[in-house]
């Protein structure tokens, strides 16, 4: 992979979950179901594959349901370890992780992959959130990636 881009998609999907998670606290009582819902499926599965990279029990389910405090305590105590396995030599993302997928099969596949497929994961449910907020009457923010790096500067390297 070029470059910083798994860096840059780590700090990209950190800030479109945290800029998600406020305009839910916003709306508050008029969230539908069904968008907190697939917010608490997005951090499950972070936190799944986690748990996979650690070879650790995983202390969610895919589809627990969380309230909005705790999807904000699991934001806030999840994505910084995906940052610094973004930050990982080019030989540790080529790691290979043996893990059991949710129905139990055994698959190994490399660190690097697993990073692009939570990124990737999220940007998938984001879409979704949005999607389902404004058929329910509510405006989403952009999550988009150029608005990321139009807003923020995007990922600066710490030289």
């Amino acid at each position: 992979m070029a470059g910083n881009t798994l860096q840059k998609l780590a700090a990209y999907t950190s800030w479109a979950n945290q800029r998600l998670l406020e305009i839910l606290e916003k709306f508050g009582s008029q969230i539908p179901s069904t968008s907190l819902h697939l917010f608490s499926h997005l951090l499950n599965a972070e936190i799944i594959w986690l748990a996979r990279i650690q070879h650790l029990e995983s202390p969610v389910q895919v589809f627990d349901e969380h309230t909005l405090a705790e999807c904000r305590r699991l934001q806030e105590s999840t994505f910084e370890r995906f940052i610094g396995l973004a930050d990982s030599l080019p030989e540790e993302l080529e790691t290979l992780i043996t893990y059991k997928n949710t129905k139990g099969e055994n698959f190994t596949t490399s660190l690097e992959d697993i990073l692009m497929q939570v990124f990737n994961h999220g940007t998938y449910h984001r879409a979704q959130i949005a999607r389902d907020l404004r058929q329910n009457g509510l405006e989403p923010l952009n999550t988009d990636y150029i608005t990321f790096v139009l807003e923020t500067g995007g990922y600066q390297e710490e030289k």
